[in-house]
């Protein structure tokens, strides 16, 4: 139920908006309020464990306490982002020509440029903020850039661009989203916190009692039961409520950008790299299943051949099952039939973009993101 009022209220929005309507602030005041008490949920675990071993002797028996709050603040912390164990840097003297594209999007984007990029197995083309020093780092997939022609990837990277560009809002709304799911996750019985139903059943005459846990299991799922039913109801109202207040200014962000980019490259080029980034997976398949096999192909031959010989049919029905799944890239980006739906309502002529000449930039990080491959 609460998913089929989401899709109606983007629904309205996305109406709004081809109309030429824009209704509201992109960022709601409300839910950054909501965001900052929520973030204050590690602080009484890391106070409490600093007070035990600051005040409470012996020591030997504040310490096991003191860490299983440490342990606590640990998970509820907001997270750092790291990269891929197989992620490759590539540098401005191997990819001059992608530095170059990435310098001139910088500034029509107005964003400062990027000095590190790397290539990836997964489907991932994005910057991501990456360890205490919050670097900038472009992570490019190789199945989606496979899938992409020179147009749409100078879209899907003016995108990674525009979507950078996040404040202080976001953030706080990022970290008070992460501790909820992870309140969430933690109230909400899960397969191993089940100890059996307990029933009695018979058997030739015999009744015997099967399912049943030992008693510290039969407790176990008793406290976690309890647990959700006392603290899970408020914890996913609040989480609902943040993410309802946040809604419609986060997808007018990101409406508005994909038109930056329409003007950049043409509404057609944008809506079809957001289309054809659905068969990223394809691409993500067939470099899997290559690396497994070995040295009998080449993984990125498999890549290049499989993503050009893709029929025109087979995008077709991607895009259907996506909207008929109302598929997003994210949580928060809106539908992505909506986006292109959008883009297509308000046509801007397509325009020529610096591409690069060359495509074997990136062969030799590609090679070594392979080899790493787990």
């Amino acid at each position: 139920m609460e998913a089929s009022r989401e899709v109606e209220r983007e629904s309205k929005l996305a109406d709004a908006l081809i109309s030429g309507r824009t209704p509201g602030p992109e960022r709601s005041v409300g839910a950054f309020l909501l965001s900052l008490p929520v973030l204050l949920v590690p602080l009484p675990s890391l106070l409490g464990g600093l007070a035990l071993l600051g005040f409470y002797r012996p020591l030997l028996f504040a310490a096991p306490f003191a860490a299983i709050l440490f342990v606590i603040t640990a998970i509820f912390r907001p997270r750092l982002n790291r990269l891929p164990g197989n992620a490759q840097a590539v540098t401005r003297q191997q990819a001059p020509q992608l530095y170059d594209v990435l310098d001139r999007l910088a500034g029509q984007t107005g964003t400062a440029k990027l000095e590190s990029v790397v290539v990836t197995t997964d489907t991932r083309i994005a910057i991501d903020r990456i360890g205490w020093r919050y670097r900038r780092v472009l992570r490019l997939g190789l199945p989606a850039r496979a899938v992409l022609n020179p147009q749409e990837r100078y879209a899907v990277l003016a995108h990674a661009m525009y979507d950078d560009q996040r404040g202080m809002h976001d953030r706080v709304l990022g970290a008070a989203e992460h501790i909820l799911d992870e309140l969430a996750a933690t109230v909400q019985p899960g397969a191993l916190d089940s100890a059996g139903n307990g029933k009695l059943k018979s058997s030739e005459g015999v009744v015997v009692l099967v399912g049943q846990g030992s008693d510290d299991q039969v407790l176990h799922s008793r406290l976690v039961q309890i647990a959700d039913a006392v603290l899970g109801p408020p914890i996913r109202g609040y989480r609902r409520l943040l993410r309802r207040l946040d809604l419609s200014g986060r997808q007018r962000r990101e409406y508005r950008i994909d038109r930056r980019i329409a003007e950049l490259v043409g509404s057609e080029p944008t809506a079809r790299s957001l289309e054809r980034l659905l068969l990223a997976d394809t691409g993500y398949r067939a470099l899997e299943r290559a690396i497994r096999r070995g040295p009998i192909s080449d993984p990125l031959d498999v890549l290049r051949r499989t993503a050009a010989e893709i029929p025109d049919h087979e995008l077709v029905r991607v895009i259907r099952l996506d909207q008929a799944e109302n598929g997003r890239t994210d949580a928060d980006h809106p539908r992505t039939w909506q986006r292109t739906r959008l883009l297509r309502a308000n046509p801007t002529p397509t325009t020529s973009v610096f591409a690069p000449s060359k495509d074997d930039e990136l062969t030799a990080a590609a090679r070594a993101a392979v080899r790493d491959y787990d």
